[in-house]
């Protein structure tokens, strides 16, 4: 049975990539064959019921589990949320306080997806309406939330890591609210998670939606929750899969090929409807440009220092940039072989993370000292939590069952 899965995948999986990986070509292959009427009928007859038995069989492509980082929008999770059309065993959803008002709707939003909810209810034809479960799709819902404000994108990832660690959840699929899965894409989705077992990021949506491993926790550890409220947090992730030589799953930028559809609405595809949230949240991400301590200033520090001619920052950024904004028209399995980018002439990874005595998931997360470190975080320290999610005692013991 195993064995007979393994060549499905690899079947299902080689359709998947000729389909939505495979270059566009003009040729046309054309060939004069007469069929007979009864061996044609024999044939169809083979394939449709192939067919059949590979849908069944599809049903064994549930998907371990889904997180979506909920904010301020009520609305945008339950877009997300009626996106998803493929069985999932688990739906975590990391709630950021905005406002009591906001955080009930998030609840009560909830409830709607929440099938073991509506299963308690009274049968009544008013409340069966009111309460029914709006996606079948979704066996589990479970709600985490911070305990402080907002403890940014950083925090958010580190609250589903956590989870993933203590409750051995093999993998998740990490999205913001502001995204929706395209019809088919999440079977495609599980589908890529089975074939494709040793890979450790799998950008759908650059970070806007992403899955991730355990095990690629395990390997990398968590993200750096200085980079607050959000941004440059996935470059600095990013480059850390890269020094230890992960395999990187970049999905096509061609509209056509996407996994996902990002934007408030599908009249308005880019923008990020988290920072027309709030004018207090906007000012917060204008405060991580600062030039001296900054997201760019402080990613600048970590991985090579500043640029000679004066610009606070340089290397990281452009790599980044020059990876993500080209055209490709294929997925791509992205590997550099340990920390190489001489294709793009820049040197990265002077420090800290090549240090023999730090781990690749290092970052300094000690409570004493977290306001002292020139970062986002610090610029706004009068709004960012007073605790890290992922503690010093957490790293520690992280570090610890890597050494078992």
């Amino acid at each position: 049975m195993t064995s007979h899965k393994s060549s499905l995948i690899l079947c299902i999986f080689c359709s998947f990539v000729l389909k939505n990986c495979a270059s566009s070509s003009d040729l046309e292959f054309t060939t004069d064959v007469r069929y007979d009427e009864a061996v044609s009928k024999a044939q169809y007859s083979k394939t449709v019921a192939t067919e059949d038995k590979n849908k069944a069989e599809l049903a064994d492509f549930t998907l371990e589990s889904v997180t979506v980082f909920a904010f301020a929008r009520p609305d945008l999770i339950k877009y997300h949320l009626e996106s998803i059309d493929h069985d999932v065993k688990q739906v975590f959803v990391v709630l950021n306080k905005f406002s009591i008002e906001v955080t009930f709707q998030m609840r009560e939003i909830l409830k709607l997806f929440d099938c073991r909810y509506s299963n308690r209810l009274p049968h009544t034809s008013t409340q069966t309406e009111k309460f029914r479960c709006l996606n079948p799709f979704i066996k589990q819902i479970i709600l985490l939330e911070s305990d402080s404000n907002n403890v940014g994108f950083a925090g958010s990832f580190n609250m589903i890591a956590k989870k993933m660690l203590q409750g051995n959840v093999s993998y998740t699929i990490i999205s913001n609210d502001d995204t929706r899965f395209r019809p088919g894409s999440l079977l495609n989705i599980a589908i890529l998670f089975e074939a494709k077992p040793h890979v450790c990021l799998y950008l759908f949506s650059h970070f806007s939606s992403f899955g991730i491993r355990a095990s690629t926790l395990k390997r990398i550890g968590v993200m750096d929750e200085h980079f607050w409220p959000a941004y440059s947090e996935d470059i600095d992730y990013f480059f850390r899969s890269i020094l230890q030589g992960c395999h990187i799953f970049l999905a096509s930028s061609q509209d056509e090929k996407l996994f996902v559809s990002h934007g408030e609405s599908l009249s308005i595809p880019a923008a990020s409807a988290t920072l027309k949230s709030s004018k207090d949240y906007r000012k917060l991400i204008e405060n991580t440009k600062h030039i001296q301590y900054g997201r760019d200033a402080y990613l600048c520090k970590k991985w090579g220092g500043c640029a000679k001619n004066g610009r606070d920052f340089l290397n990281s950024n452009k790599v980044f940039k020059a990876l993500f904004r080209r055209i490709h028209k294929d997925h791509e399995i992205l590997h550099f072989g340990g920390a190489n980018f001489s294709s793009f002439g820049e040197k990265l990874f002077n420090f800290p993370f090549n240090r023999a005595n730090f781990h690749v998931s290092w970052w300094d997360n000690d409570e004493r000292t977290q306001m002292s470190i020139r970062s986002p975080r610090l610029i706004n320290m009068q709004n960012a939590p007073s605790e890290f999610v992922w503690k010093l005692q957490d790293q520690k013991a992280f570090l610890e069952t890597l050494e078992i």
